[in-house]
């Protein structure tokens, strides 16, 4: 019963006086965030605002980046302190992709790509999902079925691969940074409807630079500028009022 309870669990990020440190230099300070499953967040900044590293925080990466990071502050995942999980667990909590991932699609075949995420023990058949691929526009890039090179993906369809391997992993929280400033303006209302069905159980947050294409998409706002969150609340609020 226990099991099912916590697989039951609504998903909760709540963020405390969050501040990240590089030597003297400040990422990002004293975030507060407090967010539930089925939400849908939009991040906003320009280069340099701070978001990236904070949501890489979020999944315990900075480290590959800036080894002599230092925090203060608390992240609470699902009820439970952040530090407080093994590696591997926050892993599996926070599903993070970046525009990074569009490239290094390249040099795998669908095959191993679903080998490196979940494992060669997953059992795993292009017929078995074959409705699940068709539902995020993979299945017909599929010419070779798993053995397909994705350099021969365009880019929306490697972004729905993305998405329907995320859409597999149980996360509570799953992060895409910056991949949908990728998308064709006629692309951004089919992966909009795919991103609204893979959420009403997780927290997702995209961050944008273009904020335009996507503020309709998303349930709150959060706008960072210099490490610092300047407004968060209602998209349409933010757009009405002329919040600068």
């Amino acid at each position: 019963m226990k099991a099912q309870a916590d697989q039951e669990q609504i998903p909760q990020l709540e963020v405390k006086d969050f501040t990240a440190l590089v030597g003297e230099s400040i990422l990002f300070e004293n975030l507060n965030i407090s967010l539930n499953g089925g939400t849908i967040v939009i991040l906003y900044g320009p280069r340099g605002s701070g978001k990236s590293a904070f949501l890489r925080s979020l999944a315990r990466l900075n480290k590959e980046i800036y080894p002599d990071i230092r925090y203060s502050g608390e992240v609470i995942l699902d009820g439970k302190d952040a530090n407080s999980y093994k590696e591997k667990e926050i892993r599996q909590l926070v599903t993070y992709i970046d525009t990074n991932f569009l490239e290094s699609l390249d040099y795998l075949s669908f095959k191993e790509l679903i080998q490196l995420v979940f494992g060669k023990d997953f059992k795993f058949s292009v017929e078995k999902y074959a409705s699940e691929l068709d539902e995020f526009g993979v299945l017909k890039a599929l010419y070779k079925f798993e053995k397909t090179p994705l350099s021969s993906f365009y880019v929306l369809e490697k972004i729905g691969l993305l998405l329907f391997i995320s859409s597999l992993r149980n996360s509570s929280l799953l992060i895409f940074d910056c991949i949908l400033d990728h998308l064709d303006d006629e692309h951004v209302e089919f992966v909009t409807k795919t991103l609204k069905e893979i959420s009403e159980k997780r927290i997702l947050i995209l961050a944008t630079r273009t904020l335009k294409r996507f503020i309709g998409l998303g349930d709150v706002l959060i706008v960072m500028k210099s490490g610092k969150i300047l407004y968060e609340g209602d998209p349409n609020t933010y757009i009405l009022e002329g919040i600068k």
